[in-house]
């Protein structure tokens, strides 16, 4: 990611810069707001979501690129990280089991790998199908043109990036149709449950076969079936 090359801790925001220009309520009408994850750091006894459900703080470890592409995604999908941080406290509440739930395991799935292809549905089909090479190879010019829009969510995957390896796979949302919000979008769908009810509705993508994201996209590339399986 030539963005980020060269970047040292020395140049990560704090979170005062952070939270600059993020005005977002959570469902249960905090205020949220990023806070330096350290020995002071509030609500102590809460876990990670419901700390942010209960009291709209989100840990943030200090010069952390994991979180810090985190807050990224909450600047960039406030509704939909609101959403899943919802569905959460919801799962929370209810499950009696410690164990987390299938659904919060779902939940975070997405959170942490999740993309969401939108294209039609026949390029969707070759997805759930893992017909890699006519995805890749055959449709390449697809993905060039911008018929097929690929959108990362997921925060592990952008630290994913910064080293990308062979075995670099995603947790994919399909979508058939382009949305003119598609935080709105997701957010509404996922409190509707509509969306991550099961492990079916989301499908593998090993994304360095995407055109352009590996440097030796080549025959012998694509013939691995380790990675392309």
């Amino acid at each position: 990611m030539p963005f980020f090359k060269g970047l040292s801790t020395n140049d990560f925001p704090d979170v005062q810069k952070l939270n600059l220009k993020f005005n977002q309520l959570n469902k249960n009408k905090k205020p949220l707001c990023f806070v330096e994850q350290n020995s002071s750091l509030p609500f102590a006894e809460l876990g990670y979501e419901e700390r942010i459900f209960h009291s709209g703080i989100i840990a943030t470890r200090k010069d952390h690129w994991h979180d810090f592409f985190n807050a990224l995604v909450w600047h960039a999908f406030p509704k939909t990280k609101t959403a899943i941080n919802s569905l959460h406290a919801k799962e929370l509440k209810e499950q009696k089991s410690t164990l987390r739930s299938r659904k919060r395991d779902l939940l975070t799935l997405f959170d942490e790998s999740g993309v969401i292809v939108i294209a039609e549905e026949s390029i969707l089909e070759l997805i759930k199908q893992h017909k890699w090479n006519t995805l890749f190879v055959e449709k390449k010019q697809e993905w060039i043109s911008g018929k097929i829009t690929l959108i990362t969510f997921g925060h592990a995957m952008y630290e994913k990036y910064l080293a990308p390896y062979i075995g670099m796979t995603a947790q994919t949302l399909l979508l058939s149709s382009q949305v003119d919000d598609i935080d709105s979008f997701l957010a509404t769908k996922l409190l509707d449950g509509h969306l991550l009810q099961n492990k079916s509705q989301l499908s593998p993508l090993p994304l360095l076969g995407v055109p352009g994201w590996h440097k030796d996209q080549d025959e012998a590339f694509y013939a691995n079936k380790v990675y392309f399986r």
